[in-house]
């Protein structure tokens, strides 16, 4: 083989083992970066989940905070009306004998 040949199956040689070495990288990458983006899909989820789940324990103690307040207004509410209710029973009374005193 005279040397004009060598250079062209020795340059074709070099071209094939670097196309092929391109290839791998590039697969490589491809693969790598197909790993990265499943990672960042399950870590948006988890965290997606966490917020959820924050978000649901918030509105849970939000809601026992207003039935207790509701429940507090109640009781309030219903010892004023009977404490009320035992005022005008007792005025009530006492204007009774009032009157029956002056008849």
């Amino acid at each position: 083989m005279d040397k004009t040949a060598q250079a062209v199956k020795q340059g074709t040689d070099e071209a094939t083992k670097t196309g092929g070495n391109i290839q791998h990288k590039a697969a490589s990458t491809a693969e790598q970066m197909n790993q990265n983006a499943k990672q960042m899909a399950g870590k948006v989820g988890e965290t997606a989940k966490d917020v959820s789940e924050k978000a649901k324990q918030t509105m849970e103690e939000a809601w026992g905070s207003a039935k207790d307040t509701a429940q507090k207004a109640k009781e309030s509410l219903m010892g004023n009306a009977e404490a009320s209710k035992e005022t005008v029973k007792q005025h009530a009374e006492e204007v009774k004998k009032n009157m029956n005193m002056k008849n």
